[in-house]
Parts: C-alpha cells; structure tokens; sequence
C-alpha cells in the first residue's frame, strides 16, 4: 500500500500536525464500522488505552455511512467549518470529495444550479472479480480486467445530503473500468441563467475558496497523469464544453486514493483544530475563588497636557476580566502597569491617576460602590502593602517603570514581596517585552483574560489559511521596521496593501520588497496620493510615488484599488495611518478608509497604538459611535510582533514556550456562527484554481461609487 501523502497541497502534513496531545485521530475503512452506532469496535477505537493520558479519540469512517441521518458527513471544502467535535464522522467516498467541492463553488454562478446529471467512469476497486464468478446474476461479479461494468453510485444520495438545495436534481450513476487507478466524472450542469464555458471558468476563478482542492487543468492529460495529485476535484479544460446556452460538460478528474487521502487529511486537520484544547490558559479556566491574584494590565493611556487622561480606552478594556475575577470572590486583587517611559521615580507618570477611574468605571458597571487602594511601593510592596483591606479588595501598584529591574530583569530573577495564587496577564500590548511584570511572577497558576484571548484569536485568523480571504493593511512609516512582519504575512494573507510614508521609502529603494513579492499574497502600493516639499505647502495629486515631491497621503486611484480588495474580504487588518493625519490636507486618506471599512461586509480589525487612537476621536472624530467594527486592538506593537513571530514573550511564559492559541481558526469561526457574527460570503481569496500564485482580476469600480477627492486637493 502506498504510503498516506503527508506532503499535499504543497505544504509538509506530518503526522505529528494532526495527531495533538488531546486527540487521536484514527482513519478506519473497514466495513465493520460504516456507522456510528455502538458495536464492540467501535467501543475499543472511542476507548484511549490504559496507560493514555488522552481523554478522548476521534474516529473517521472513509466512506459513507449507512446511517447517514445519524452519522455526521463532512467534505473538506464544502461543509467542513460546521464541523462541532463529533467523536465520530464519515468524509463520504471518493466521488463525493470529487464532485461536491465543485457542485459548491459552481453553485454561486449563474444563479445557481438548477440540475444536474453525472456518470462516474470509476477505476476498478479492489471488492471486484478478476474473473468471472459462477454466480453471475449481478454485473459486479464479472472480470473487470475484462468489461466495463455498469455500476450505481452513492454519490447521488450524498450531494442531497450535503445540498440540500439541490434534493432530487442532481442524478448519477457510474461504471467501471478496468484501470487500477484515477477515475473521471462526466458532469453536465444547467444553470438558472445562460453562462458561457469561458465566463464561467472567469467565474470560477474568482469564486473558488479553495484552490488547493478544485483546480482547472489545461493540459492534454490522460488519467495515469493524475496518479499521486492531491487536489480532489481537477478540471478538464480541453473535456469541458457548451450544451446549452446555461448547460455545460464538464470533465473532473480524481485520484481514488491519493487525493481522498489529501482529503481525509484536510478535515483531520480541521477535527484538530476543534477538539484540541486551548494551549493558553483562559481566565475561564482559572479559579479565583479565595486566591490571591496579582493581574497585569496596561494602562498606558494618552495624557492630557495638564496630565489628565485623555483616552480611558485601555482601562475600559480590563473590565471584563477583572469583573470576572471579581465575581468569583477572591481574597485580593492586584493590578501592575506602566505608564510612559521615565528615568525613575518621575511623579508625571505616576498611575496613582487610575485609581479613582478605575474605581468609577467598577462602581458604574456593578452599581457597586467600589475602591481603588494605589500602593506607592509598586513592585517593592510587602505583603503588609496589599493587607490593608478587607477580602475583594482592589489594589493598584505604582508605574511598573519607576523600578530598573521591570524593563531589566536581573539574573536572579525577581521575587514578589506577596503571595500570589493566580498570575493574569491581561496586557496584551505589553506582551512583546519580556518586562518583569509580564514574565517574571512567579505563581502556581497563570492565566490570560478575555482581551489578550481575543487578540491572539483575531491575529490567529489573519494568520490563518481556512479559506478566509484576508487583507492587511500597513500603513504608517519605517517601512524597513515592519520587513519581518511583511514578509511572514506574504505567505498567509491574500492581499498587502501598502500605504503612509512605506511608499515614499520603496519607490526611493524597490528593493525593499524582494522579499515579500512573489508569494501567496499580492501587494498592492498604495502609491497615488498629494503631497508637496513641504506638509505646510498645498497639496499636489502625483499618479505615483518617487516623484519630484514626496507623497503625505493616499490618492483615489490607489483607494478604489484597494475598496475592490476590502469589499470582497472576511477579514480586514489595519495598521497605521494613511497619511499625516494630524494635518487637515493630508488624513482624507484615512478618513475614507475608516468609511471603507466601516461599510465593509467583513470582520475588520483596527491594529492598536495611533491607528486605533484615530478612530477613536484623535481624528476629531470617534467613528466607533458610528460603525461597529469587530475588534479594536490595545496593542501596536505587539500586533507588529506576533504577526512576525506568530507568539511574544507574556504568551510563551504561561505554557513552556509552547506556541500560543487563543482559539483555532476554525473554532473561532465556529463559534462566531453560532453568536451570529460571522460573515460568509462566497468569494474567492488570492489563490485560484489556475495555480496559487495567481492574482484575482479586480473588477473596475464605477465612477459613481469612486471615493472622492478632497475639495482641499482639487488645486493639483
């Protein structure tokens, strides 16, 4: 037996990758176990050995079940998100992983399927006669190496299954012949509107979530070309052509073994992601109950000149956690931040200034009247400093900062001068340094809470490759500062879009991106803008970058260019300003963006640091009382960081440098489902099924939905 293809779909699939320490995953093909009603086999493959210390083991039948209302049916790319953690699943057969992948994307083209009818021309299996049988009254029982046996398919019964739209319309059968290996599909589709072979092919193009699953070959190929390709569904170009004016033949090829494989891997990957446990502790599965709890958080808030807070963005974002931890009773709670960056003790960055906000924003959301207890000695306190108060109570140490080993931990490490039972780190934004307060508390139990939780699953999803289509944009300035991020994400993302003074810093050195073009995502310059010698001057459109003045904001070219990318998106990043956004010539740029994505159908994230202050009113205006975007981060650079290394040194600390997940891909997007606040949409993401390195074509914006010119510019 040929060996299970690890390497599929370009990218190396060990078994240690699908195999985790929650799960066991076992591929079972028997027909002694085609359903999962209990039998003694099955008991023995759910029940983990003795000496495991795994909980439990997930069991896929690789055919379809006989009990197929009982027995949940997951195709990989087709129905796979809504897989929950059922123990035990079927992937249906070999033809079914053929023709409903591309039954899926075909139905968001010309609108939709409206039947269809299929022969499958099936290699011959391993169940058939090499000679004829004395009992000849079924077809079956003769030679296959011999005849081409007319055969039913169950393929029929399983796209009702899985298309429940298409129940009763779309017929098959099948035949078999006698080759070891690769069977075909004839499939011919109608249509409910008239569709040509090649828009439809354009159609597709754009339509496919998954490229590494449905791919279009344009190849003289006969079947033996098709041994050992992973994709499951590839279509015959030259096997394709017109019956109607909304009727098409099409001809998909499939390697029986070898891509079913590829596709039993694919949802194994996905029962992983699922039913593996979170590899960063929740705050939900900490007790707090009658525990001394020491919480990091970062309120390192924007001042006012005259040293009030200016922006309680950061304080707001703990509450929920410390509400949590506060609910369950414990004896204390102790709370650390930086503020700034001072030489020492210097009163101007005191935190004392968070108590009393702090213990507004409590008593306003409890109805509680609550109380802040500020602990001058910060780091340095005693057990006797955090005892004043009663059980519950609240204490808040001065500026982390005021002390030199916080951001230089000394090798003996650092001993707290109180005890502590639980370590939360709620500041994510500090999480890229390895500060003492971050890294360096030493407690039975650590945790994360629910903000820093949901920043790793909103940069986990940017990161990830489950058939989201993803845009990231990288605005700002030191372009060369965010090479390392640019260039791990230009092998996850579908789209980089470059804007801020990044342009003005690669038309001078090209070079700059050598790196980071030629892989999976497409960069897109946003290189069209004003700008003048000077920001006091008046502005001045230039069609590019690198011209006779420097560009201080984005142009309407490079906007629409970008408007076609983020309407067609699930997820959207956005990481610094487009322009100079404190001059009123030069922030129309970001404004329209703000608009762009507020407007947007996908899930956008607003990197933290300015770019989160400016759409929370440094603009002059707080655009989130206007659009609801899915999530603002508290950190800038730490976004920066973990979107390079995919990890950061106050996540690592909580699991032995394990790599942190707040939440897989998949389980996040099942969970968003379920509350309702995911955005599907049948479109495609870079890849398409002429090869992964190929761009979408970008259809044109019209003039009247074009994002418009400044009247400030209108002089250039």
């Amino acid at each position: 037996a040929r060996p299970l293809p690890w390497h599929v779909a370009g990218r190396k699939l060990s078994p240690s990758r699908i195999s985790h320490r929650s799960t066991t995953l076992i591929a079972h093909r028997s027909s002694m176990l085609i359903s999962s009603e209990p039998t003694p086999l099955s008991a023995h493959l759910l029940t983990p050995p003795p000496s495991s210390l795994l909980p439990s083991r997930s069991v896929i039948l690789s055919a379809p079940p006989k009990d197929i209302d009982t027995t949940p049916m997951f195709v990989y790319g087709v129905n796979d998100r809504d897989y929950a953690g059922e123990a035990i699943i079927s992937v249906a057969s070999c033809t079914t992983n053929c023709i409903a992948p591309f039954l899926a994307a075909a139905e968001n083209i010309a609108g939709g399927i409206r039947d269809g009818s299929f022969i499958t021309i099936h290699a011959s299996t391993a169940s058939q006669s090499i000679v004829d049988e004395a009992h000849d009254k079924k077809r079956t029982n003769r030679s296959i190496f011999n005849n081409i046996i007319p055969h039913t398919t169950g393929a029929s019964k399983t796209v009702d299954w899985l298309f429940p739209q298409l129940k009763g319309k779309i017929k098959g059968t099948s035949i078999r012949v006698p080759i070891n290996n690769v069977s075909m599909v004839d499939l011919n589709l109608h249509f409910n509107e008239p569709i040509e072979k090649e828009a439809f092919f354009n159609e597709m193009n754009e339509k496919n979530r998954f490229p590494d699953v449905v791919q279009l070959h344009k190849g003289q190929a006969v079947s033996s070309d098709f041994i050992g390709f992973p994709a499951s569904t590839v279509v015959d170009y030259h096997g394709t052509f017109q019956l109607t004016d909304s009727g098409i033949k099409f001809s998909l090829w499939y390697d029986n073994e070898w891509s079913y494989c590829a596709q039993m891997i694919h949802m194994a990957r996905t029962m992983n992601e699922v039913n593996a446990p979170q590899r960063v502790r929740s705050i939900r599965d900490a007790s707090f109950v009658e525990k001394d709890v020491f919480m990091r958080v970062d309120f390192n808030c924007p001042l006012n000149e005259d040293g009030t807070v200016a922006d309680e963005f950061r304080v707001r974002a703990a509450l929920p956690t410390l509400r949590h931890i506060l609910k369950e009773g414990p004896s204390r709670v102790v709370l650390a931040s930086h503020l700034g960056r001072p030489k020492g003790a210097d009163p101007s960055c005191s935190t004392d200034r968070f108590a009393p906000i702090l213990a507004r924003l409590l008593s306003e959301a409890t109805g509680e009247e609550r109380s802040v207890i500020f602990v001058p000695s910060g780091l340095d306190a005693t057990e006797e400093d955090v005892s004043s108060a009663g059980p519950g109570a609240i204490y808040l140490l001065e500026n982390t900062r005021f002390h030199a080993y916080e951001t230089k931990p000394t090798a003996a490490g650092y001993t707290c001068g109180f005890n502590v039972d639980v370590f939360c780190n709620e500041a994510f934004s500090a999480s890229h340094r390895a500060h003492t307060s971050v890294t360096g508390i030493d407690a039975p139990v650590k945790c994360v809470g629910f903000q820093l939780l949901t920043e790793i699953q909103c940069l986990d999803r940017m990161l990830g490759r489950s058939g989201e289509v993803s845009v990231a944009i990288c605005g700002g300035s030191k372009v060369s500062d965010k090479l390392p991020m640019l260039k791990n994400m230009s092998r996850r993302v579908d789209l980089i879009a470059i804007g801020g003074n990044n342009v003005n810093a690669i038309a001078a050195d090209p070079s700059l991106l050598d790196d980071i073009r030629g892989n999976r995502a497409e960069i897109l310059l946003l290189d069209d803008g004003f700008g003048n010698a000077s920001p006091d001057d008046p502005p001045l459109y230039s069609p590019c970058a690198g011209g006779a003045h420097p560009l201080f904001d984005a142009g309407p070219v490079s906007l629409n260019k970008l408007a076609a990318w983020v309407n067609k998106a699930d997820i959207i990043f956005w990481n610094g300003a487009l322009g100079i956004t404190e001059h009123p010539f030069y922030k129309n740029g970001s404004e329209q963006l703000v608009h762009l994505l507020g407007q947007c159908p996908g899930d956008v994230v607003i990197g933290g640091g300015d770019t989160a202050g400016f759409v929370q009113g440094a603009s002059g205006e707080d655009y989130t009382e206007k659009y609801d975007f899915f999530h603002i981060s508290t950190g800038g650079g730490a976004s920066i960081d973990y979107l390079t290394s995919e990890t950061l040194p106050g996540i690592t600390y909580h699991d032995a440098q394990q790599r942190p997940r707040g939440m897989s891909e998949v389980e996040e997007y099942r969970q968003l489902s379920i509350n309702g606040k995911a955005k599907r949409k049948d479109i495609s993401p870079n890849n398409t099924m002429y090869g992964a390195n190929t761009s979408p074509k970008l259809e044109p914006i019209s003039s009247a939905s074009a994002l418009p010119v400044p009247p400030s510019a209108l002089n250039a």
